[in-house]
C-alpha cells in the first residue's frame, strides 16, 4: 500500500492565533472559504481535542475524496494536530503556525495511506501528494484572502 507524507506550507498575511482560529472555523462550518475544493462537516462542537469532523475534497465531482477525523491536539495558535481515521484515507495531519514578522508561515504535513482499495489502486497512478497539494494551496490562498478582506471591515 502506497504511503503518501507530503508538508505544504505558504506565507498568510495575518498573525499566527488569527490563522488558527481562521483554520478552526473552517473545519467547524462557520466558514466556508475552502470550498468548492474542500467542505467540512463536524459532529458538534470542533474547538476541543477529541472533535471530530467529516472532509470531503471536491465535494461537487464524482470522484470526490472523504475522510473522517479526530482532533488530537490544539496548541492555539501554534498546532492543530488530527488523526485520519476513517474514509479514503488514514493517518495523520498536522497544521503548525508560525510567526514571521507580522504575518504567520502556515504548514500542513499529511502523512496516510490509502484505505479504500480503489483509492490503494489508483494511488499506484495518480501523484496523490501532488493533488492534495494543489487544494492545500487553494486552501491557503483563499485562508489568507478571507483573513485580508476581515481585516479591511474590521
Amino acid at each position: 500500500m502506497p504511503k503518501i507524507d507530503v508538508t505544504d506550507e505558504a506565507v498568510i498575511d495575518s498573525q499566527p492565533m488569527d490563522v488558527y482560529k481562521a483554520i478552526l472555523n473552517e473545519l467547524s462550518g462557520y466558514t466556508h472559504w475552502w470550498l468548492p475544493h474542500i467542505e467540512f462537516k463536524p459532529e458538534g462542537s470542533i474547538d476541543r481535542e477529541g472533535a471530530i469532523f467529516d472532509a470531503t475534497i471536491n465535494p461537487k465531482s464524482r470522484l470526490s475524496v472523504k475522510c473522517s477525523a479526530k482532533i488530537t491536539k490544539l496548541v492555539a495558535a501554534k498546532a492543530i494536530e488530527l488523526e485520519y481515521f476513517s474514509g479514503d484515507f488514514v493517518g495523520t495531519g498536522t497544521y503548525e503556525f508560525e510567526p514571521k514578522d507580522e504575518k504567520t508561515i502556515l504548514r500542513y504535513r499529511f502523512n496516510v495511506k490509502p484505505k479504500k482499495p480503489l483509492m490503494s489502486f489508483l494511488a499506484h497512478f495518480i501523484n496523490v501528494g501532488k493533488a492534495h497539494s494543489k487544494v492545500m494551496q487553494q486552501g491557503f490562498k483563499a485562508c489568507n484572502s478571507h483573513l485580508t478582506k476581515k481585516k479591511q471591515w474590521g
